[in-house]
């Protein structure tokens, strides 16, 4: 009777091990089916916006062309051609402007770039990872909602290709697990993020693994630093995966 009992309790305990892993198992396939489809949409978006910038920039030319071409503004410059006194004053002006433009400059403060706002989950940047085949849409924000989407972008850390540091975040293990392999990653290997403009390089200088309480790793830098985190070891959160990379000087 103790043997049935025993043996009751082995099938109990083996068929709820195996609910469990079957659950966990559909549970990944579940997320990756979602944030692929997600991905996919994040991409397309991604796509037309930046198909959207690249005709604004091909029109500006020729905009300006078509400008610099009008027929009233050849007329007009016959027009002031006519006379020796009106190129004489055009001159005086031109010479007393550039004087007071130089002034200006001189005395005004060095500006920087107009910095994009990004709304949480809103796409932010492209990130392409050759050695891991990885290619994704990164969100604004770190969030659990952001993340279910794809790698996210930790709010007010920097922009890419700025100056300080721009931490992206992902998940390694549900989710499309974007940073499943990303512990492959040595010293040397390339990292592209692309905004709505531009791809910037990143080569990877350091990789550690630091406890989740490590703040350190965020903290804003002096040079064009790129800081990915996810957690470590896989299936599990006991600790954190760092990779940083950097920009070099010239690109």
């Amino acid at each position: 009777m103790a043997a049935g009992k025993r043996a009751m309790i082995y099938r109990i305990v083996g068929l709820s091990l195996i609910a469990v892993g079957a659950y966990i198992l559909l549970q990944i396939a579940f997320t990756d089916v979602y944030t692929g489809y997600k991905q996919r949409q994040l991409q397309n978006d991604w796509d037309k916006a930046a198909a959207g910038v690249s005709e604004e920039q091909e029109c500006a030319p020729a905009l300006l062309s078509s400008i610099e071409d009008s027929p009233t503004i050849e007329r007009a410059a016959a027009t002031l051609d006519e006379t020796e006194e009106s190129q004489e004053a055009i001159g005086e002006a031109k010479k007393s402007r550039s004087a007071e433009t130089v002034a200006e400059e001189k005395a005004a403060p060095p500006t920087t770039k107009a910095r994009q706002k990004f709304k949480e989950k809103e796409p932010f940047a492209r990130i392409v990872i050759p050695k891991i085949d990885l290619d994704a849409i990164v969100v604004e924000g770190v969030g659990a909602e952001a993340l279910k989407l794809g790698p996210g972008h930790m709010e007010e850390t920097a922009h890419p290709g700025e100056h300080g540091n721009m931490v992206i975040s992902g998940h390694r293990v549900t989710y499309s697990r974007p940073f499943f392999y990303l512990d492959e990653l040595v010293k040397g290997d390339l990292i592209l993020v692309s905004d709505a403009t531009e791809q910037h390089a990143y080569y990877v200088v350091e990789t550690k693994v630091v406890k989740p309480t490590e703040i350190s790793v965020i903290e804003p830098t002096e040079d064009r630093t790129l800081t990915l985190t996810t957690c470590n070891p896989r299936f599990s959160a006991k600790t954190r995966l760092i990779i940083v990379a950097k920009m070099r000087d010239g690109e």
